[in-house]
């Protein structure tokens, strides 16, 4: 592992970026259905009518809403709760709707019950993961499905993708599987409890502290789990929920100065950003990267950067200020960014 005063191409940004030419912006998009909101109150529980959540409360919900599949943009929107058959209760339902890339028109509708995410799959698909593990076409028509009963696996277990769109991560609560994106066959990984924040083609990574222990002054760690262990690529005062940019390359963006820290534990580079800021996503081509950044006059931005420099390239300012963070995607190669949620989605053509 290197030593951690080892701080090599500091990265900083001032110069103008060059803007992003704006494609196209739509919305509303969700469409009413015949759903019900449950509100509760001191009179006990009221059912009131359909309604949007822009799901912009939280990284996980920005980051797993929106992906780019061939010649479409397909997204979830929460529109309330639905009866299900055999269920306790109320479940929430979604709407995935399916958009055309070049005008932004909905070509597709699907309401879904209880959906975690969905992710953008290498082969122009997208997977839904949900009460079962679906894969979709662009139009949003079956292609497959992993079920979770079957297995005895719990709900929502698979929250993550590899960069490149070929594999997913599912923890079994113990242990952990790689399931392929394309057959959504699952491969034992470990049978050890584990709980990843980002996946690759060959293992996952996780925040756990576990190595405090050996480490009593460290407060943060990362470590890689694939077929041959655990390897501890970093550890110090500060990180949190490490994501792959490549296969061989990992962001720790929880620190003030974020790093990017390769697979035998060297730090690569680190970079300078001002404000409090958030992972945002990465191109499946592994050429770009996405910070969103939020400053005090609560401003929103995405700073777009080279995986390979570390340098910014663009910055992206949405329309609107989210909650908590506005939802990203890039296209497969990096060309487009689409931003914000159904009540206003925007798509940018980057320079």
């Amino acid at each position: 592992m290197a030593p951690l005063l080892l701080l090599p191409g500091v990265v900083a940004f001032a110069k103008k970026l060059p803007a992003p030419t704006r494609v196209w912006s739509v919305g509303p998009l969700t469409k009413s259905e015949p759903v019900m909101r449950i509100a509760f109150g001191a009179k006990g529980a009221t059912v009131t009518g359909p309604y949007t959540d822009s799901q912009t409360e939280s990284v996980f919900a920005a980051t797993r809403s929106v992906v780019f599949v061939d010649d479409r943009i397909v997204l979830a929107s929460q529109i309330g709760m639905q009866k299900v058959e055999g269920a306790r209760g109320p479940e929430e339902a979604y709407e995935l709707l399916s958009l055309d890339v070049k005008t932004g028109q909905v070509e597709a509708r699907r309401q879904i019950v209880g959906v975690v995410g969905i992710f953008a799959a290498d082969d122009a698909h997208v997977i839904v993961a949900a009460q079962s593990l679906l894969r979709l076409s662009p139009d949003l028509k079956d292609s497959g499905s992993f079920d979770y009963a079957a297995t005895g696996h719990r709900f929502g277990n698979v929250e993550n993708i590899s960069p490149d769109g070929s594999t997913l991560g599912e923890t079994t609560s113990p242990g952990f599987e790689l399931v392929d994106a394309h057959t959504l066959k699952a491969t034992q990984l470990t049978s050890a409890p584990a709980v990843d924040t980002s996946v690759s083609n060959e293992g996952f990574v996780t925040d756990n502290i576990h190595w405090v222990g050996k480490y009593p002054g460290d407060l943060s760690f990362v470590t890689y789990v694939d077929a041959k262990g655990e390897h501890l690529l970093y550890h110090g005062k500060c990180g949190g929920m490490p994501q792959f940019l490549t296969e061989n390359l990992v962001l720790e963006p929880g620190c003030k100065k974020p790093m990017l820290i390769d697979l035998h534990g060297d730090i690569v580079r680190t970079l300078v950003v001002k404000g409090g800021f958030s992972f945002a996503g990465v191109s499946q081509d592994g050429r770009l990267f996405a910070l969103q950044v939020m400053h005090t006059e609560r401003r929103e931005q995405f700073m777009i950067y080279s995986v390979e420099t570390g340098e910014p390239v663009a910055e992206v300012a949405p329309d609107e200020v989210a909650e908590g963070q506005s939802w990203t995607a890039f296209s497969p190669d990096g060309s487009l960014f689409v931003v914000g949620s159904p009540p206003k989605l925007t798509l940018y053509r980057l320079p």
